[in-house]
This record gives structure tokens, sequence and C-alpha cells, in this order.
């Protein structure tokens, strides 16, 4: 045995040396790909070196993949590079990159660019969830661009989220063309490649995007995409309730603003209202008694409850939509300051105690944002049934989503419009009463990606199938 062992030394002391070798060489390796991937200095090309099993949920929150890019050329040229390197090898090809979603709804390229309205939010999130599972994202531009694109990545396109319009880009002309679209009678039927005369693109990879409730066409719900899950609000106030519920997420950026603690706020309280005009329209939350519009805008409300409870009363109105016989200012006691950017408007909510909802405008991200920062939202009930006023089923608000997934008090308060005493005592009852950031669980990062991930993987060609059925489809002649 003794001899056996001495006659493996120098076997031994070979593989040591080999072995000390791979190492060196890996080392070099190592550094070679440590070098290279900081030499990749563009966090959209960052998947090409992604962490162990990464968390999707962290990958969708961390919104630094697109924050350098404004432009739907510089966009695309990112993309469109990880997709070639992917399709002829020269490149990583990670899960779904291979697999591309044209954005043909200009909500896209705006959420790009920074913009604040709703739709722009949504998209936002979106566009989060769908990088976070690899997928290859590519904006559209106009109709030109957008033929260009799919008669390019045809065979790629996993699916297409459209603009429910009839103008620029928008769906509305293609969708019942018998040149633009392919809508067969049979399952089993392949699909023709585009041709010269035939975009020949597959009806059911292509949905409409809709903020709204109700069905886009011409293959309804299923095909219609939402941000509110509206299958859930009551009958006869769901007409979305077939639509794809996409939903969005708000803690990207709501979670990266401090959170301040109610003690340490000024007593500060924000009216929600992009537009001076919101104040004298019918669906304003404390109407004239008189009927008199202009009443409305010098109404001593906020000026009372100014004085009375310590309250500074803040808001940022666009003047540019009032009608020019009434004057260009917001009620007595209102403070307007000036726009600002969404990291900014998050800061100032923050610093609240409360968010005043007035009726306008409707579904909008911001009570959801005031809720992750851990303030109130009012939210003004503009119709009930006379025989059953109580009877929430039959009510209208600014915010239905809010009010039909029964969240209420201390987070939000219920008040009919025209109720003045009323929403006096919820302000004061906010104003006094914290509350710790709160997020709809329907609102977290991990929901959307999940709603996301079904929509992406689904087949969609029965389900288009039935519904061609079912609306009676035909091309137009």
């Amino acid at each position: 045995m003794l001899l056996q062992i001495r006659s493996l030394r120098p076997v031994l002391i070979v593989v040591s040396l080999l072995s000390i070798i791979i190492l060196l060489d890996l080392s070099r390796s190592e550094s070679y790909i440590a070098n290279r991937a900081q030499s990749i200095s563009h966090p959209l090309l960052s998947p090409y070196f992604p962490p162990d099993s990464p968390d999707l949920v962290s990958v969708a929150l961390d919104g630094t993949w697109k924050e350098d890019i404004k432009t739907v050329n510089g966009f695309n040229k990112v993309f469109e590079q990880r997709l070639e390197e992917c399709r002829t090898g020269s490149g990583p090809c990670n899960k779904n990159q291979d697999k591309v979603v044209l954005l043909a709804w200009y909500h896209f390229r705006r959420a790009l660019e920074g913009h604040m309205q709703g739709e722009n939010v949504w998209c936002d999130a979106m566009m989060d969830a769908m990088h976070a599972l690899g997928y290859t994202l590519l904006l559209v531009q106009n109709r030109t661009h957008f033929e260009d694109l799919w008669r390019r990545h045809h065979a790629s396109v996993q699916l297409i989220i459209w603009e429910d319009s009839d103008f620029g880009a928008g769906a509305k002309p293609c969708l019942r063309n018998s040149t633009c679209v392919y809508a067969p009678s049979g399952l089993d039927l392949p699909v023709p490649p585009p041709n010269s005369t035939h975009l020949n693109i597959p009806i059911w990879k292509v949905f409409l995007a809709h903020w709204w409730n109700g069905p886009s066409e011409p293959l309804g719900g299923p095909f219609t995409l939402s941000p509110e899950p509206y299958n859930r609000w009551p009958d006869g106030k769901n007409g979305g309730k077939d639509n794809f519920y996409v939903g969005y997420s708000l803690e990207r950026t709501c979670l990266k603003t401090p959170f301040t603690p109610h003690a340490q706020r000024p007593r500060q309280a924000y009216v929600l209202a992009k537009s001076l005009k919101y104040f004298v329209m019918p669906s304003y939350s404390l109407p004239d008694p008189q009927g008199v519009t202009e009443n409305q805008l010098n109404d001593d409300f906020y000026a009372n409850l100014a004085r009375t409870n310590n309250i500074t009363w803040l808001g940022q109105f666009k003047l540019d939509e009032m009608p020019k016989e009434l004057p260009p200012h917001p009620p007595p006691g209102i403070t307007q300051v000036e726009r600002m950017d969404r990291p900014a408007f998050q800061r100032l909510i923050a610093q609240s105690r409360v968010l005043f909802g007035i009726g306008r405008p409707y579904l909008s991200p911001s009570p959801y944002e005031a809720l992750c920062l851990g303030v109130p939202f009012i939210n003004p009930v503009s119709g009930w049934d006379q025989e059953d006023p109580e009877n929430r089923e039959k009510w209208d608000a600014q915010q239905g989503g809010l009010l039909f997934t029964g969240v209420d008090e201390p987070y939000v308060y219920h008040v009919k419009v025209g109720d003045r005493d009323g929403f006096a005592r919820a302000v004061r009852k906010a104003m006094e009463t914290p509350i710790e950031r709160f997020i709809p669980p329907d609102m977290k990062m991990s929901g959307v990606i999940d709603r996301m991930k079904v929509l992406l993987e689904t087949d969609w060609r029965p389900t288009a199938l039935m519904q061609m059925e079912a609306t009676n489809y035909a091309f137009n002649e």
C-alpha cells in the first residue's frame, strides 16, 4: 500500500499543477466576464449577466433599465441588438429574449418620456413586468413604423398591445381589414407570412389597452386589457367584467419616496384636480346650492377649514381649459403650486395628511399613490339610489376601484357629493388619524407579473375563434 501511495505522488503533483493552471485560467475568465459586464454600460443589456435565479419582482421594481433612454429609436436599437444576438447565437439568449412584444399604444412612448397621466403610469408598470419576464419590447411610432416592425419580426412576435383608436397607429383601421389581420375559421390553419399586399397579423395576438370600464371591439372583453379589476364591480357597473385585468403597480416609485411620520407632517391637505375646470363641472363634489357655477370658485369651504382647523390647502391646476367668462383661480384658501415631475409630486403628497378628491379625474392613480405614501383619500360619491342611498353597489364614485374593492376608513372616506358637513368631518378626521403605507394586494408588482405571464404565455387562438363567432366578426367590404 505504501508503494502504491509513493507511486501516485508524481501523478498527484501533476494533477495539482493542472488544478492551479485551471484555477488561474478560470480567474482570468471571471475577470474577463466581469470586465465585459462593466464594459456594457447600458442597463438594458444587464440580462446578459443576470444574477443566479433573479427575483422577477426585484428586477421589475429596479426600473433603471430604461431610465436613461427617452427616444423610441434609442430604445428599439438596444432591444433589436439583443434580439439579433439571440437569433444568431452571437450573444447570450435568455428565457423569452427571442420573443417580441410590439407596444403600439402611444402611452408606452409617453411613459418612456416620463409623463404622469394614468395611462402612462399603467404602461410604465406593464413594461417593467414584461422586461422582468425577459421579453424583447419594441415601441411603435406610427403606422408605417408598425408595418416595418411587423414585417421584420413577425415570426418572433408573441403579442401586440395596441391602441383602441382609429387615428395614428391605432388598431381600428386594421382589425376588420383582410389585408391587415389574419382571422381564420379553424384552429389548424397555418398562418401565412406577410407579403407585399397583406400583413397577415394573427387576430389572436392583438390586445387593445383600454383605461375605461368597457370592452373594445371587435373581439370584446377577452382581448381588452384593463387597469382595474372591473369583474369585481357590481352588476350594472361592470361593463368591463370580461376584460383581461392586467393592472398596474406604483411600488417602484412610491416606495422610493420616504415615509413621513404623521407627527412630522405639516397640517397640509392636497386637492386632487389637474385642471381648474374640475371645480365648475357637474361632477364637482361641492356644487353651489343655487346652481351658480361661478360661486364654486368663490366658495369659502376651504378657507373656513383652513382658519378653524389650521389647514394649508395645496393644489396644482391647469388654467388653459377654463371658460373665459369664469375667474382663473381656485377657491379661496387653496394655494396653487408649480407643476412638477412625478418624484417631486410624490414627495409633496408624502408630506400631506389627506388627499381631497373633488369629483375628477376618474380612476386616477393618485389616490393609490397617496395610500402607498400613508395618506388617506376622500372619495366623492357622485351617484346613489335615492330609495336605497346606503347601498354601495348602487353608488358611483370618483375612484370606483377603491369603493368596490372594499377599502374604507381610515384609508378612504366615501362622502356623497353636496354633503358639505360630511366632507368637513372627513377632512378633520383624516387630518388627525394616521395610517401606514397601504398597497391593495392586486396592485403589488408580483400580481402584475403573474397576470402578465398568463397573458403572454396563453394560446389565445381558441378564445379568438369563440369571440369571432360570439360577436359575428366579419371583415369590412
